[in-house]
């Protein structure tokens, strides 16, 4: 509860003091009074596990569900001061400084893999937001999980994004019983401490030199194939996809309306085995290219635009 001794105290001062000494004693007296008053509007959390039901932003309907095999391929970004110490989605207190992020539709809390796919830096996030709804991203890292990552100073950044399933199936249990443990503290409980015999004896086991042998064989080709995949230079494609038709006619309507832009193309996809014709403009080197592109499209009313990166 606020100290109301004080407050009325120092409203005391501003009546009985010289006009130049009021307002000395109460520039002083303020520094140490209204500190006390803001800690003790501390904002009070109480995080629920939440899936949630289908909502609206901005025009946009977004459909939240529990999705174990969600992995997806797409743009990136971050935030962090203006909203460290809010509330989160599900009831937490956001922090900037934690490995969290937020999604459109993933469930709260949930744990996810994001790749940053310039340099091939990966990290382990836990969900526990809802977001971003700007130019279709598909995660918004905070601030520590951008700066792991690397993508901090260029503000966004092209990323693989992969629900890490039992981890995911943990974190439900632990939220339902009212626990939100953070990335760390999800990696010791699945990885308790061993504890070492006193007395060990460790033979080191170069695995060029043996190659020969049947057993290091396979250990040296589990090897190489993580070096293959650390090294991993696959190069993604941006497209931003205004629409899809069932026939080509339509298409080439859509098309027309928007022939001044530079890259606008129609391509055959086959979907469940029916023929979809995409209205699409791409591909793009750079995100920045995309987002004038993708703000333009939604701003002249075409609202299932979408980025779409391969």
């Amino acid at each position: 509860m606020i100290n109301i001794n004080r407050v009325f105290f120092l409203i005391f001062l501003l009546f009985i003091l010289p006009s130049c000494t009021t307002i000395e004693v109460a520039a002083n007296l303020g520094k140490k009074v209204i500190p006390l008053i803001d800690k003790e509007k501390k904002t009070k959390t109480s995080p629920v596990y939440k899936v949630g039901t289908p909502y609206v932003i901005d025009g946009r309907t977004y459909y939240p569900k529990k999705n174990l095999n969600y992995d997806k391929t797409g743009v990136a970004s971050w935030y962090g001061p203006k909203f460290h110490g809010k509330l989160t989605a599900n009831g937490e207190i956001f922090d900037q400084y934690k490995m969290t992020a937020a999604h459109k539709t993933l469930p709260i809390p949930s744990l996810v893999q994001v790749t940053n796919l310039k340099n091939g830096k990966s990290i382990l996030v836990r969900i526990n937001d809802r977001g971003p709804f700007v130019n279709d991203r598909i995660i918004d890292l905070s601030s520590k999980a951008a700066d792991v990552l690397s993508l901090k100073n260029s503000g966004i950044g092209l990323v693989r994004v992969k629900l890490m399933r039992s981890e995911s199936i943990l974190l439900e249990k632990f939220a339902k019983k009212g626990q939100f443990p953070e990335v760390d503290e999800l990696k010791e409980m699945l990885n308790p401490p061993i504890k070492k015999p006193s007395n060990i004896n460790v033979k080191v086991l170069n695995i060029n030199e043996n190659k020969n042998n049947k057993q290091d064989k396979k250990k040296y080709a589990i090897l190489k194939k993580i070096k293959t995949l650390e090294i991993n230079e696959k190069k993604f494609k941006i497209w931003i996809q205004i629409a899809a038709f069932k026939n080509m006619k339509s298409a080439k309507i859509l098309k027309n309306k928007f022939k001044s832009l530079e890259k606008i193309n129609i391509n055959k996809a086959f979907v469940n085995g029916n023929l979809f014709y995409r209205v699409r403009v791409g591909p793009f080197k750079k995100i920045e290219e995309a987002d004038k592109i993708f703000n333009f499209l939604r701003q002249e009313g075409m609202e299932g635009t979408k980025i779409v990166i391969n």
